[in-house]
């Protein structure tokens, strides 16, 4: 048992996953063999170094598990395909797991070779010494031990290894099962044991690599959270506004054929373009008639309000880029916006940002002027195309139009008559 690993934890074992274990009266398994986890150090050197096959077949799981290691579904693929492949004779392959010690076992795959879709059931028993005690196990399904040796043999037994999944502190996540349940296919012995270990090892790691970026996302999806319901109890028209941005902003980059890495920093982006708005004062941002020269000026600082208060959130590795693409959403093609930037120095995000935030001020009612239908929204725009707006991400919002008036608005805009003049749409906006 591992230094500091305590000899009675408990494991709960998720409800709707009771059907991956053996029910109360099936007969106790025999356990033929085990391997300590404090002896997996030197088991992993000795089988990689004396194996050439394991090596090169180790080294591809550690770039694949590498590749995969923010998706679920991708890495939970690529552990199966390398047990399968690393294990030639199993039949089945069960991997169950925990992100924390207070959270219940849950199956994350329970496949067959032959893909038939046949049961696939633990014993709890084994489960629970393997974690409890850090082993990994050779065992044989409900056999007398007085007959499992011979019967291993003759290779007429359901032979199984399992070894328990280990984190970077030493503590077990769960654990994997590999069964041989048609004798045929021959049986297990302990150098696959001992292989199951060093391939145990890394599917740890990688699932703890997994739970950890995927709490990181959900506590930056809950700072982005709280920054959006901050700016709904200022402003619930801004923040509303926001969401329809985003909406049209993601409809426009489909258009594009951005990557899914850059939509996602579109997204984010055009939801918080117009969190700087919480440093203007009130009487500004709620004006309902037309804004002084000066008043203008506090406006246009919302930009730079925004990338300072975005500066201070903690970003993943791809969206680093977030508070400049939405600061620089009020910039124009020529230069002459709040940072000066111009032409391609405008990222292509915030230039899309630029565009959905414009028409989706002009398509919808403020109090200082009244919606306007598509086509004069598109003369506005076709009127600045070059010089405010990039004209691709233009006709790009012109090819998405459809589905945005039908997604976003759900809205006949064709009715609405205009009503204001070229300053009412630069306050709009």
């Amino acid at each position: 048992m591992p230094r500091g690993m305590e000899p009675d934890l408990s494991f709960e074992f998720a409800p709707e996953e009771s059907n991956a274990f053996q029910g109360a009266g099936s007969p106790e398994p025999t356990v033929l063999a085990w391997r300590s986890t404090e002896d997996w150090g030197e088991v992993r050197r000795l089988v990689v170094r004396t194996d050439a096959r394991v090596a090169e077949l180790m080294l591809g799981l550690v770039r694949e598990t590498a590749s995969a290691r923010h998706d679920e579904t991708e890495l939970i693929g690529v552990l199966t395909k390398f047990a399968f492949e690393a294990f030639p004779n199993a039949t089945h392959h069960v991997l169950v797991a925990r992100e924390h010690e207070d959270a219940p076992l849950r199956t994350l795959t329970a496949a067959a070779r032959s893909g038939d879709g046949s049961r696939v059931a633990l014993s709890r028993t084994i489960v629970e010494r393997a974690l409890r005690e850090g082993h990994a196990l050779l065992y044989v399904h409900g056999q007398d031990t007085r007959q499992a040796s011979e019967s291993i043999v003759l290779s007429r037994l359901e032979t199984a290894i399992v070894a328990p999944l280990l984190g970077s502190t030493g503590r077990p996540l769960g654990v994997v099962q590999l069964d041989v349940r048609r004798p045929a296919r021959g049986r297990f012995t302990r150098d696959d044991m001992d292989m199951l270990s060093v391939f145990a090892s890394q599917a740890g790691l990688a699932l703890e690599n997994l739970w950890l970026h995927q709490q990181q996302q959900r506590a930056f999806q809950s700072t982005i959270g709280a920054l959006v319901h901050s700016l709904t109890l200022k402003d619930r028209e801004a923040a509303q506004h926001s969401e329809r941005v985003q909406k049209v902003s993601l409809a426009i980059g489909r258009q594009l054929r951005l990557s899914p890495a850059e939509t996602e920093v579109v997204s984010v982006a055009a939801l918080l373009h117009d969190v700087g708005k919480q440093g203007v004062r009130d009487e500004v941002l709620f004006k309902p008639g037309r804004l002084t020269s000066e008043e203008r000026q506090e406006m246009d600082l919302h930009a730079a309000h925004t990338q300072g208060i975005l500066d201070m959130i903690e970003y993943p590795a791809e969206l680093w880029d977030v508070p400049r693409i939405a600061a620089y959403h009020h910039e124009k093609m020529d230069g002459t916006g709040p940072f000066g930037i111009s032409g391609d120095g405008i990222p292509l995000a915030a230039r899309i940002i630029s565009v959905a935030d414009v028409f989706d001020a002009l398509v919808s009612d403020r109090p200082y002027k009244a919606a306007l239908p598509p086509d004069e929204v598109f003369a506005v725009l076709d009127k600045g195309a070059g010089r405010d707006w990039d004209p691709i991400v233009i006709a790009a919002l012109r090819d998405a139009l459809g589905d945005v008036l039908a997604e976003v608005y759900q809205r006949d805009y064709e009715s609405v008559a205009r009503d204001g003049d070229d300053e009412d749409l630069a306050q709009a906006a």
